[in-house]
């Protein structure tokens, strides 16, 4: 008996390897989703590797910031929403309304994040125009220099270290995104999980009112982590160690299969790794 447990034990492992490696084999088969070339700023060492145990990067990104009394909801509205099945029936100024949006729960669907791209220069416009705006606030005396040095070191962070990838656009078929978006060297398109944010209607300090409105959120990668294969940790292995850095110090090549899910091709330093 206890031989036939064993061989039965055997072969599930191998069963289990095979429907692994079949998966892996039909997710890199072919062209493949995307390519690109990216650096140390969209994919860091996440907190959890080491040079003896494995390797593995974070894919690190940005989307529009948090919808906390901002102006709107942005790109990703309530039209959006409804195109991912979110019910937005009820009228918003109704009295059930938040009840009725509070009970919206977090849906699966497809970001685009573009790399380096119109959506970064944006980001990075946005930035200048608010260093721009604390000054001309410091010379009104409504803003202190501190803030200004503040805002100048935002700026000069994410110059240098802030990631380029940006999510454009978000929708539920994955095929219809990549027609609208066709640069598989520029574009990836990647399952993510969304939620619903209602925000409700206010007025500001300057006595401007506010509607309420309805906009998304994307809370999180549902592939985030990849992990190096050993003949790639060459290179990363030597920053293992160092967690603080002043600037990219790799450069990576990554491609996305048909199941959306990426892995490493290539790692290249860009300076001398520590000895």
């Amino acid at each position: 008996m206890k031989r036939v447990g064993l061989w039965t034990a055997m072969a599930l492992v191998l069963g289990t390897n095979a429907l692994v490696l079949t998966v892996v084999a039909s997710n890199r088969f072919g062209e493949g989703e995307a390519l690109l070339h990216m650096t140390e700023r969209e994919l860091p060492l996440s907190s959890a590797s080491d040079e003896n145990t494995g390797i593995t990067l974070r894919l690190r990104w940005q989307q529009q910031p948090e919808l906390d009394r901002g102006p709107g909801p942005g790109w990703f509205d309530q039209a959006k929403l409804e195109a991912l099945g979110y019910d937005c029936s009820v009228p918003l100024t109704d009295l059930s309304a938040k009840l009725h949006y509070s009970k919206a729960t977090p849906r699966r669907a497809f970001v685009v994040l573009e790399y380096e791209g119109d959506a970064w220069r944006q980001w990075l416009a946005d930035a200048e125009r608010e260093v721009q705006g604390t000054a001309e606030g410091v010379q009104r005396r409504e803003s202190s220099r501190r803030d200004l040095q503040s805002a100048n070191d935002r700026l000069d962070r994410l110059r240098k270290l802030g990631s380029r990838l940006i999510a454009v656009d978000v929708g539920a078929d994955p095929d219809q995104l990549r027609q609208a978006y066709p640069d598989r060297t520029r574009f990836i398109v990647v399952p993510v999980k969304v939620n619903l944010i209602f925000l409700r209607e206010w007025t500001g300090k300057d006595g401007i009112y506010h509607p309420p409105y309805l906009g998304g959120r994307m809370s999180q990668l549902l592939v985030q982590y990849i992990h190096a294969p050993t003949e790639k940790r060459g290179v990363l292995a030597h920053y293992a160690r160092e967690r603080m850095y002043l600037g990219p110090r790799y450069t990576v090549t990554i491609r996305y299969g048909h199941r959306y899910e990426p892995w490493i091709v290539g790692v290249e330093p860009l300076s001398q790794p520590p000895s």
